[in-house]
């Protein structure tokens, strides 16, 4: 008898996105972004197909700034979520278009 088993797609891999946070740690919007970005560490992987990794790098900086493969892509915090999202890919993208 044959068993019937669900086998889910595996999204290919092929890059990394590496997007990093400076600032102030005991900072409030440092502390945001952080949480954000770990919420949606796994949907961005599925929208990207890529694995992204998050970092923070203590600087004494005003304000949370937003690295996307070493270049700052964002000064601040979003709005909200999804607008980080849109940040991190047109990041992504601009970085595959002159790739």
């Amino acid at each position: 008898m044959q068993e019937n088993h669900i086998i889910k797609p595996l999204h290919k891999v092929l890059h990394m996105v590496r997007v990093e946070v400076r600032g102030k740690g005991d900072d409030y919007h440092v502390k945001t972004l952080l949480a954000w970005l770990s919420e949606l560490k796994e949907f961005l992987e599925g929208e990207l197909r890529e694995r992204v990794e998050v970092g923070f790098v203590e600087v004494d900086s005003k304000c949370p700034l937003l690295y996307v493969d070493g270049e700052l892509v964002f000064e601040g915090l979003p709005g909200e979520e999804g607008y980080l999202i849109e940040i991190i890919r047109s990041a992504r993208d601009a970085r595959r278009a002159t790739a």
